[in-house]
């Protein structure tokens, strides 16, 4: 089939390169506003209601392209398209073409970017805005640790070497929120260290309770350090999906430092998989904590 020509290239390969994340929603908001250019003037809210199927997000997310590449402008409160509707006909239909392609075709691995920002107003949060240069769909760290769990369907893998309080108590509510007869494990460095037992050792009731099973991974070696261990940060479901990055499970991490990782779903799970599984066969089980 041959795709309908639009004007502007640059400026609609630049949309299309937003949008693509949400493809059908997008296609579906702006094949309406072709149909009733007024409609734009509604809230995000009331859009996304008289549609259906789509959220007050993705309406803002396409509002917001839109505005970006100059086929609409915002005055006051109100947005006033500036395209043409075969304009707006064309880019819907280009979209519906990248919604029908990802249905069809996937990359061996789906990776994703994920941030921890050091406060809500920090001056990286600004220079990010300014720059424009990420999508509108980033994960923060702890909403894709929540996914993932929530996600498991055999199993739920956490790689932390060092652990406090806040990390602890996060890593409680995440092996909570698996399904009943998921495993739970959690890989860390020794607890008779302080740097994890001193946070870990007045919650182990909690982690007994919900059949959490903890191995230590430090190992006499003839490094110079003296021993084998580890400094990475995983979070596994299953042999499909994992967070890989710089965020320990600790309060300064999580919240108020930033930290970067990357969400990967595909192939390369199972390779991440087949890494934990030798790391628990050479771990040591903790079995009376």
């Amino acid at each position: 089939m041959k795709m309908p020509e639009l004007l502007n290239d640059r400026r609609f390969d630049a949309l299309i390169g937003e949008l693509y994340p949400l493809a059908t929603q997008a296609a579906r908001i702006i094949a309406h506003l072709a149909d009733s250019t007024d409609a734009i003037g509604r809230s995000d809210r009331d859009l996304a209601a008289r549609l259906g199927g789509v959220s007050a997000e993705h309406v803002a997310i396409v509002r917001r392209a839109l505005i970006e590449n100059g086929l609409a402008t915002r005055s006051s409160f109100a947005t006033r398209l500036h395209s043409e509707p075969s304009e707006l006909v064309a880019l819907a239909e280009h979209l519906q073409g990248v919604a029908a392609y990802l249905r069809v075709h996937k990359d061996r691995d789906e990776v994703r970017l994920v941030l921890t920002e050091p406060g809500l107003k920090s001056a990286l949060r600004r220079a990010i805005d300014d720059a424009q240069a990420l999508p509108p769909i980033v994960f923060q760290t702890t909403d894709a640790f929540f996914n993932l769990a929530r996600g498991a369907r055999q199993e739920l893998v956490i790689l932390s070497p060092f652990l406090d309080p806040q990390g602890v108590a996060l890593l409680l509510e995440l092996f909570s929120l698996c399904r009943p007869g998921v495993r739970r494990v959690l890989i860390s460095r020794p607890l008779a260290e302080s740097q994890c037992g001193d946070a870990f050792k007045p919650r182990a009731a909690d982690f007994r309770r919900l059949n959490v099973s903890v191995i230590e991974y430090a190992l006499p070696s003839s490094l110079p350090s003296g021993r084998e261990t580890f400094h990475a940060k995983v979070v596994l479901i299953d042999d499909s999906e994992f967070y890989v990055g710089s965020s320990n499970f600790m309060g300064s991490a999580l919240e108020r430092s930033f930290e970067c990782g990357v969400f990967i779903r595909g192939e390369t799970a199972r390779q991440m998989r087949s890494v934990l599984l030798a790391v628990r066969a050479v771990g040591v089980p903790v079995l009376d904590y």
